[in-house]
């Protein structure tokens, strides 16, 4: 039921509109949708039901997402961050940030948040297992009762328009992961600013990315998610493995997408008598792009499966569980890439056309490749998961 309110919704509130996201620079459409979606429950789902969210499963949540990025998977990714954001406070039970920061989320409206990760000395250095937390250079320290913060974040999503700010920190690199810190930061504290937002080629005004400023911030020492030594660690690394297996639904999303309007490209022109996908060359193409969607799918739902029985398959953070969610990223994103390619190609000069959005799924899914780290760095993931590997030092 869920699957098929999203259906119509991507159907009648997205599809139609999809070049007018591209342009939207106020944001206008954007919040339509973002809205539309938040009178579906949408943006409440993994939030705490004592606040008014919904309880949910990965397989459950992840469905649901590669939907809303059959339409857009800017506006995939937007909707799903907020539960991503908070995650480590709901880890934690942090009531303080529950309370303060998390309850207006659960309302009726669509409020934007921003999980900070990225930084310009290391890039996605801050985001490697491997690297231990000795990549971070935003430091926080305990003044008091208050976390004085200083650093700069680069490229997160929902930077300058997000209500509320996760900043990963670290209070000592020479600490590695008992020295990261991840902060909640309301937008109006002083000295957090931003720069102007990134002009992309993809996802251009449906996921707002700029640079995260933070000069003396300071915040209730509560708005740690966790004073649990070595808790917020293992909240950062539940943050990537979530935000690798939620990104191969949206890749997910964005194949399948491409992939129909090949089939129904190929359904409606005919040469040789027959239509085109009627053709071994083009048949062959088509099943190919099949494989490939189903494949990924196939991939992303049997580690969102292993997310769902913890006691069988280990804890989220876990070097196995990391491995399992970066190959279903790196699978999902190189198949759609694959299949817009092929879409492109079935259909010829139309395929770059802006009427027939292929071009768009394109320039959209390059980013889901790249974000968080990467297929570099989530090969490297996936090996360590298997083997051994010598941690930087």
């Amino acid at each position: 039921m869920m699957i098929a309110s999203l259906r119509e919704f991507v159907w009648e509130e997205i599809l139609p509109y999809r070049q007018e996201l591209d342009v939207d620079e106020g944001r206008v459409r954007v919040h339509r949708v973002l809205n539309g979606l938040a009178a579906m429950g949408m943006h409440k789902r993994g939030l705490p039901e004592s606040l008014g969210g919904i309880r949910t499963g990965a397989v459950s949540f992840l469905v649901g997402y590669e939907e809303i990025a059959r339409g857009d998977c800017g506006i995939a990714m937007t909707t799903s961050v907020p539960a991503w954001v908070f995650g480590p406070a709901v880890r934690s039970h942090n009531q303080r940030v529950l309370d303060d920061l998390c309850r207006p989320f659960c309302g009726d409206t669509f409020i934007e948040a921003c999980l900070a990760m990225t930084e310009p000395e290391g890039g996605c250095n801050a985001e490697s297992a491997e690297y231990r937390g000795k990549a971070i250079y935003t430091r926080a320290r305990l003044d008091g009762d208050e976390w004085v913060i200083n650093g700069a974040k680069q490229f997160p999503s929902g930077a300058s328009v997000s209500d509320v700010y996760l900043i990963a920190c670290t209070t000592d690199p020479e600490l590695l992961e008992e020295g990261i810190a991840l902060i909640y930061v309301p937008a109006n504290t002083p000295g957090l600013s931003f720069s102007k937002p990134e002009d992309k080629m993809g996802m251009r005004f449906t996921d707002v990315n700029a640079s995260v400023y933070l000069d003396d911030v300071r915040v209730p020492k509560e708005y740690r998610a966790s004073m649990e030594l070595g808790k917020d660690a293992e909240s950062f690394r539940n943050l990537l493995t979530w935000g690798r297996l939620s990104s191969s639904a949206f890749a997910v999303g964005v194949a399948q997408s491409a992939l129909d309007i090949a089939l129904e490209f190929t359904g409606r022109r005919f040469y040789g008598g027959k239509q085109v996908r009627q053709h071994s060359l083009q048949a062959n193409m088509l099943a190919d792009m099949m494989i490939g969607v189903e494949s990924a799918r196939f991939y992303y739902l049997t580690v969102a499966s292993m997310f769902d029985n913890r006691r069988v398959y280990g804890h989220h953070y876990s070097d196995e569980q990391l491995a399992r969610a970066s190959g279903a990223k790196v699978y999902a994103a190189e198949v759609a890439l694959k299949v817009c390619n092929m879409a492109m190609e079935l259909t010829g000069s139309y395929g770059y056309m802006k009427d027939y959005h292929i071009e768009k799924y394109l320039r959209d899914v390059k980013i889901i490749q790249l974000w968080e780290g990467g297929v570099q760095l989530g090969r490297i993931d996936v090996a360590r998961g298997r083997y051994p590997m010598v941690p930087y030092v």
